[in-house]
Protein backbone atom coordinates (compact mmCIF):
# COMPACT_ATOMS: atom_id res chain seq x y z
CA UNK A 1 0.00 0.00 0.00
CA UNK A 2 1.68 3.41 -0.77
CA UNK A 3 0.20 6.60 1.56
CA UNK A 4 0.93 9.70 0.62
CA UNK A 5 0.66 12.50 3.23
CA UNK A 6 0.23 16.20 2.36
CA UNK A 7 0.36 18.60 5.11
CA UNK A 8 -0.81 22.33 4.11
CA UNK A 9 -0.39 25.17 6.20
CA UNK A 10 1.06 22.93 9.09
CA UNK A 11 4.52 21.69 10.23
CA UNK A 12 4.34 17.37 9.50
CA UNK A 13 5.61 15.68 13.11
CA UNK A 14 6.74 12.50 12.74
CA UNK A 15 4.25 11.61 15.76
CA UNK A 16 1.03 13.11 13.43
CA UNK A 17 2.59 11.27 10.03
CA UNK A 18 2.78 7.64 12.58
CA UNK A 19 -0.50 8.20 14.22
CA UNK A 20 -2.23 9.04 10.46
CA UNK A 21 -0.46 5.85 9.32
CA UNK A 22 -1.49 3.61 12.32
CA UNK A 23 -5.08 4.46 11.63
CA UNK A 24 -4.74 3.67 8.07
CA UNK A 25 -3.45 0.20 8.85
CA UNK A 26 -6.87 -0.37 11.21
CA UNK A 27 -8.42 -0.13 7.67
CA UNK A 28 -6.96 -2.26 5.81
CA UNK A 29 -8.91 -5.06 7.32
CA UNK A 30 -11.59 -4.35 5.29
CA UNK A 31 -10.30 -3.51 1.79
CA UNK A 32 -7.36 -4.19 -0.58
CA UNK A 33 -6.22 -0.56 -0.58
CA UNK A 34 -3.96 0.18 -3.11
CA UNK A 35 -3.17 3.37 -2.46
CA UNK A 36 -3.67 6.24 -0.03
CA UNK A 37 -3.91 10.01 0.22
CA UNK A 38 -4.37 11.48 3.59
CA UNK A 39 -4.05 15.60 3.35
CA UNK A 40 -3.84 17.25 6.64
CA UNK A 41 -4.83 21.20 6.52
CA UNK A 42 -4.90 24.09 8.97
CA UNK A 43 -7.80 26.77 8.23
CA UNK A 44 -7.46 29.46 10.95
CA UNK A 45 -8.93 27.52 13.47
CA UNK A 46 -10.23 24.54 12.27
CA UNK A 47 -8.37 21.67 11.58
CA UNK A 48 -9.39 19.50 8.31
CA UNK A 49 -8.35 15.59 7.75
CA UNK A 50 -9.59 14.39 4.49
CA UNK A 51 -8.26 10.61 3.29
CA UNK A 52 -8.74 9.39 -0.51
CA UNK A 53 -8.50 5.70 -0.70
CA UNK A 54 -8.08 3.58 -4.06
CA UNK A 55 -9.49 0.03 -3.51
CA UNK A 56 -10.13 -2.29 -6.44
CA UNK A 57 -10.88 0.04 -8.84
CA UNK A 58 -12.98 2.74 -7.05
CA UNK A 59 -11.92 5.90 -5.02
CA UNK A 60 -13.54 6.19 -1.80
CA UNK A 61 -12.54 9.53 -0.15
CA UNK A 62 -13.97 11.42 3.46
CA UNK A 63 -13.24 14.63 4.89
CA UNK A 64 -13.69 16.14 8.55
CA UNK A 65 -13.34 19.28 10.68
CA UNK A 66 -12.31 19.24 13.97
CA UNK A 67 -10.53 21.39 17.25
CA UNK A 68 -7.91 19.35 16.77
CA UNK A 69 -5.91 17.59 13.96
CA UNK A 70 -5.90 14.21 16.25
CA UNK A 71 -9.32 14.74 16.50
CA UNK A 72 -9.97 15.04 12.49
CA UNK A 73 -7.99 12.10 11.42
CA UNK A 74 -10.05 9.96 13.95
CA UNK A 75 -13.34 11.15 12.30
CA UNK A 76 -12.25 10.83 9.20
CA UNK A 77 -10.93 7.26 9.78
CA UNK A 78 -14.71 6.32 11.11
CA UNK A 79 -16.23 7.47 7.94
CA UNK A 80 -13.63 5.74 6.00
CA UNK A 81 -14.60 2.41 7.83
CA UNK A 82 -17.92 2.75 7.62
CA UNK A 83 -17.65 3.41 3.76
CA UNK A 84 -15.02 0.65 3.21
CA UNK A 85 -17.59 -1.66 5.17
CA UNK A 86 -20.31 -0.76 3.03
CA UNK A 87 -17.98 -1.37 -0.39
CA UNK A 88 -17.58 -4.82 1.39
CA UNK A 89 -20.64 -5.52 1.50
CA UNK A 90 -21.38 -5.04 -2.15
CA UNK A 91 -18.45 -7.03 -3.30
CA UNK A 92 -19.82 -9.95 -1.56
CA UNK A 93 -23.12 -9.81 -2.28
CA UNK A 94 -21.96 -9.63 -6.43
CA UNK A 95 -20.03 -13.36 -5.32
CA UNK A 96 -23.14 -14.84 -4.45
CA UNK A 97 -23.60 -15.89 -8.07
CA UNK A 98 -22.60 -19.46 -8.48
CA UNK A 99 -19.95 -20.09 -10.86
CA UNK A 100 -20.26 -21.35 -14.55
CA UNK A 101 -18.95 -24.90 -13.53
CA UNK A 102 -21.26 -25.33 -10.62
CA UNK A 103 -24.48 -24.24 -12.60
CA UNK A 104 -23.24 -26.73 -15.48
CA UNK A 105 -22.32 -30.12 -12.90
CA UNK A 106 -26.00 -29.06 -11.00
CA UNK A 107 -27.52 -29.59 -14.22
CA UNK A 108 -25.70 -32.82 -15.12
CA UNK A 109 -26.70 -34.16 -11.94
CA UNK A 110 -30.58 -33.03 -12.21
CA UNK A 111 -30.63 -34.55 -15.97
CA UNK A 112 -28.57 -37.44 -14.95
CA UNK A 113 -31.30 -38.63 -11.79
CA UNK A 114 -33.28 -41.49 -12.34
CA UNK A 115 -36.90 -39.29 -11.58
CA UNK A 116 -37.24 -38.96 -15.12
CA UNK A 117 -41.45 -39.03 -13.99
CA UNK A 118 -41.82 -34.97 -13.52
CA UNK A 119 -39.62 -32.46 -15.11
CA UNK A 120 -38.75 -29.97 -12.22
CA UNK A 121 -38.47 -26.84 -15.15
CA UNK A 122 -42.17 -27.77 -16.61
CA UNK A 123 -44.41 -26.29 -14.62
CA UNK A 124 -47.81 -25.68 -16.89
CA UNK A 125 -48.73 -27.91 -19.70
CA UNK A 126 -51.17 -26.85 -21.99
CA UNK A 127 -53.30 -27.70 -25.44
CA UNK A 128 -53.84 -25.36 -28.28
CA UNK A 129 -55.32 -25.69 -31.60
CA UNK A 130 -53.07 -24.34 -34.17
CA UNK A 131 -54.97 -22.46 -36.66
CA UNK A 132 -53.90 -21.46 -40.37
CA UNK A 133 -53.30 -18.24 -40.54
CA UNK A 134 -51.04 -15.96 -43.01
CA UNK A 135 -47.41 -14.43 -41.04
CA UNK A 136 -49.41 -10.83 -41.37
CA UNK A 137 -52.02 -12.24 -39.14
CA UNK A 138 -49.48 -14.15 -36.94
CA UNK A 139 -47.73 -10.86 -36.02
CA UNK A 140 -50.76 -8.97 -35.44
CA UNK A 141 -52.26 -11.42 -33.47
CA UNK A 142 -48.51 -11.13 -31.53
CA UNK A 143 -48.91 -7.91 -31.23
CA UNK A 144 -52.33 -7.48 -29.61
CA UNK A 145 -51.78 -9.92 -27.12
CA UNK A 146 -47.94 -9.19 -26.20
CA UNK A 147 -47.22 -12.74 -26.73
CA UNK A 148 -42.92 -13.56 -26.91
CA UNK A 149 -43.80 -16.42 -29.89
CA UNK A 150 -47.12 -17.50 -31.79
CA UNK A 151 -47.04 -21.10 -33.53
CA UNK A 152 -49.57 -21.13 -36.82
CA UNK A 153 -50.04 -23.28 -40.04
CA UNK A 154 -48.80 -20.80 -42.69
CA UNK A 155 -51.81 -20.71 -45.65
CA UNK A 156 -51.07 -21.67 -48.54
CA UNK A 157 -47.58 -23.76 -47.75
CA UNK A 158 -49.47 -25.52 -44.71
CA UNK A 159 -45.70 -25.18 -43.48
CA UNK A 160 -45.82 -25.23 -39.32
CA UNK A 161 -44.44 -21.91 -38.37
CA UNK A 162 -43.09 -20.08 -35.63
CA UNK A 163 -43.06 -16.13 -35.36
CA UNK A 164 -41.07 -14.66 -32.08
CA UNK A 165 -40.24 -11.11 -30.70
CA UNK A 166 -36.58 -10.27 -31.05
CA UNK A 167 -34.99 -7.47 -28.89
CA UNK A 168 -35.62 -3.79 -30.24
CA UNK A 169 -38.97 -4.64 -31.30
CA UNK A 170 -38.99 -7.07 -34.31
CA UNK A 171 -40.11 -10.25 -35.08
CA UNK A 172 -38.54 -13.30 -36.41
CA UNK A 173 -39.87 -16.35 -37.58
CA UNK A 174 -39.11 -19.90 -38.06
CA UNK A 175 -40.70 -22.34 -40.53
CA UNK A 176 -40.62 -26.51 -39.79
CA UNK A 177 -40.38 -28.64 -42.52
CA UNK A 178 -40.43 -32.19 -42.30
CA UNK A 179 -36.64 -33.66 -42.80
CA UNK A 180 -37.02 -35.95 -46.40
CA UNK A 181 -35.28 -39.23 -46.48
CA UNK A 182 -32.69 -40.02 -48.67
CA UNK A 183 -33.10 -42.08 -51.42
CA UNK A 184 -31.32 -45.48 -51.65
Amino acid sequence: MKVNITARHLDLTPALKEYAEKKLIKAKKYAKITNAHIILNVEKNRKIAEIVIHVSGQDISAKSVSGDMYGAIDLVMDKIIKQLRRHRGKVKNHRRVLPYSVVADLAWEEMQSPEQDSSPLLTEVREVEINQQSVADAVKYLRERDLSFWVFTEEGTGNLSIVYKKEGGSYGMMTIKEKEEAEN
